[in-house]
């Protein structure tokens, strides 16, 4: 798994089926609550003559890679946050789901059976979809529709100085960091009126607020701060036209922006995305044009197509564990700035085992030894909490197709006999 990266809607779009094989491979995924809607309300969309909205939805839900993780939704975070939770911004995705067991050897880990996203995604691959989720594609098509950002815009005008000379975003940006800056109770007031927080979590933020002497907002509520200053430069861009209110979809581009503290990577195809984005990324994260992925992928394809065929049969997940060491693209550039340093000469250690002779017998044995330890983990009690630091170890199972494009992702020996086409990994 590589670095762990998030994609909107445009650039899975931009990708041929063949190239999204290999951003499931060299990219660990968090894949955001907007995703899946924006993904839905398509069901309702007009598309071209001969096609049809199922098979649009159906394509993008093949496309998104299966080794993924859906982040939880960012209301959720901004409430448990003012309710006093800590929200981990480093990089990696907030899952909701998982039980904490304890291995024969003691050490301690997350264990979760699959994601409901991810049954739902192969759903949607087979054009199997609920009436709750075209109600979904509705409603949310229906709320675009109706957008009118004009109230919102109309309450945080007066937050900027009429002399304040702003004339870009980056101004912009460095205003609203000055302003969550302040030790001033109103900042908080209009945070939680903006973010729409409901009264209950508005009085146990300003009892914290409180209870803490006041401090700036930025400092006491740092998740919550980074949504609202995603609302306030959508808001006042509007107000200075550096962002088009007119065009409903950007409230919903800007909403990928709320899930930047979980990843190392953001991806995408959309304009408002490549003027926004770098905005609020931190030392230690990029931002990927999805036309420079797209090159990129094309060009790992080329060349893991030259292997022998019986590499190819082995399969992608087997094949494939890191890019190519002696390519120099955006992804390799990428995976030297995120993952561990000497990944290249690890890379070249598995691409000398490719050409000798496999022990079927050494890789199912640590197959059941990884089995066992699974199946012998105790759950722990419902009020246990992750050991200082960390579990020790975290265990997902996924299932994946036997084939995507032209690929075969497993080996044929180990599809799953009761789901042909697919075999489910850990």
């Amino acid at each position: 798994m590589g670095p762990m990266t998030i994609f909107d809607k445009s650039a899975l779009q931009a990708l041929r089926m063949d190239e999204a094989v290999w951003f499931d491979a060299f990219f660990g995924v968090n894949v955001v609550p907007v995703f899946y809607i924006e993904t839905l309300a398509d069901l309702e969309k007009d598309v071209a003559e001969g096609r049809s909205a199922e098979d649009l939805v159906g394509m993008l839900a093949a496309k998104t890679p299966s080794n993924a993780y859906p982040n939880v939704h960012h209301g959720t975070l901004v409430a448990a946050e003012l309710a006093g939770h800590e929200i981990a911004m480093d990089g990696r995705p907030v899952i909701s789901t998982g039980d904490l067991k304890r291995a024969a050897d003691g050490s301690v880990g997350v264990h979760i059976e699959e994601f409901p996203e991810q049954v739902a995604l192969l759903r949607w691959q087979e054009h199997d979809f609920g009436a709750v989720e075209r109600d979904l594609a509705r409603e949310w098509r229906a709320d675009l529709a109706s957008h009118d950002p004009e109230r919102l815009t109309g309450i945080v005008r007066n937050v900027l100085p009429a002399d304040s000379g702003i004339t870009d975003l980056d101004q912009l940006k460095q205003f609203v960091d000055e302003f969550c800056a302040r030790e001033d109770p109103q900042v908080l007031a209009l945070a939680l009126e903006i973010l729409g927080v409901d009264e209950h979590h508005r009085k146990l933020g300003h009892q914290r607020w409180e209870r803490a002497s006041s401090p700036s907002f930025d400092r006491l509520f740092p998740y919550t701060c980074h949504v609202f200053k995603v609302d306030l430069i959508y808001y006042l861009g509007i107000e200075r036209s550096l962002i088009s209110g007119e065009r409903a979809s950007n409230k919903a581009d800007m909403a990928y922006l709320y899930y930047l503290p979980f990843a190392a990577v953001f991806t995408s195809n959309d304009k408002l995305h490549r003027r926004t984005a770098p905005l609020f990324l931190g030392e230690g994260q990029s931002y990927l044009p999805a036309d420079e992925l797209k090159t990129a992928l094309r060009e790992l394809d080329a060349h893991f197509d030259a292997l022998p065929d019986e590499v190819k049969d082995l399969g992608v997940l087997a094949f494939a564990s890191y890019p190519p060491p002696e390519i120099e693209n955006v992804i390799t550039r990428l995976w030297d700035e995120h993952m561990r340093r000497d990944w290249r000469a690890v890379a070249r250690e598995r691409e000398a085992e490719l050409g000798k002779p496999r022990d079927k017998g050494s890789e199912q044995a640590k197959l059941e030894e990884v089995k066992r330890r699974i199946a012998e983990a105790e759950s722990l009690p419902e009020d246990a909490k992750e050991p200082e630091g960390g579990a020790d170890y975290f265990i997902t199972s996924r299932r994946v197709p036997a084939r995507k494009g032209k690929w075969r992702m497993i080996a044929e020996e180990v599809e799953d006999e009761k789901e042909p086409g697919t075999a489910k990994t850990d």
